[in-house]
This record gives C-alpha cells, structure tokens and sequence, in this order.
C-alpha cells in the first residue's frame, strides 16, 4: 500500500516547488525527521568515542555494521530534509580521535552500549510512521527497520 501512494506522490510532486512541497508535510512529521536524525548523529558520535577502546576482532565487525548502518541512514534523512528544505542538525566530528584509554570501559560495555543506541531507534522510528500521512516519509521512516 505504500509503494502504491509512494508512486501516486512521485506524480503529483513532479514540477512543484520546494514551498509546494513543504505544505505536503505537517509538523509532526517534521520532528520525526529531525528527531531520527538527531538520534543517528548523536548515536554515531558514541560509536566514534568507543571505537578506539575495543580490543576484540568480532566487536570491530560490529562496530563496523553499526557505523554503516548510522552513516546510511543519516544520508537517507538528510535527502529527505533536502527534499522539502529543511534546517540540518549540526553533525558531530568526522572522527573523535582520542588519546585517553579508559580501562574501566571494556569491550562488554561496549557491545550493550551499541545494542542500546540501536534499541533506541524502534520507538521513534514506530511512532514516527505510525503518525505520518506523506507516503514519501512513511517509506523513509520504514525503510529503517529493513
């Protein structure tokens, strides 16, 4: 049902302006998007703080999944806040390189601290679709479970 008023959307969007196109969102659906956002840089941040501190091989292959997963969905929402215009969040550094090693942070530590930034994302995105009427943000927002 979607992909079917994803494409009538794609037809009736064709040749407007980008003020045309922002009357098509509500309010609502504007945090959504700035929230999953702002929930991505700030998770992705944590990621960068943590990365240098594990020790594991298999936690490396984690942290590298996490991480894409982040940066995906982060390019993701940002064309949808370049398709209606809207303000961008400031991202955090490209990389947070540290030279402290903290040793009370260990590699378990680090893998719940993934499995909750991870976590985090089921409510917002959940009530985010549940609350949005654009077919283009709905898929946005739902394309994030797969």
């Amino acid at each position: 049902m979607v992909d079917i008023m994803d494409k009538l959307q794609e037809l009736t969007n064709t040749g407007k302006s980008i003020r045309e196109k922002q009357r098509i969102i509500n309010v609502v659906e504007v945090f959504y998007i700035w929230d999953v956002l702002v929930t991505k840089l700030d998770a992705l941040e944590t990621v960068q703080i943590f990365e240098h501190m594990i020790e594991d091989n298999d936690l490396v292959i984690i942290k590298n999944k996490v991480k894409e997963g982040l940066l995906v969905g982060i390019d993701d929402m940002e064309a949808i806040m370049r398709e209606y215009d809207l303000p961008f969040p400031m991202r955090p550094p490209a990389d947070v390189s540290s030279t402290v090693h903290i040793d009370v942070v260990n590699d378990r530590d680090i893998f719940q601290m993934f499995y909750e930034v991870i976590a985090a994302f089921f409510p917002i995105l959940g009530i985010g679709f549940l609350q949005s009427t654009t077919p283009d943000i709905r898929k946005g927002l739902k394309n994030h479970y797969s």
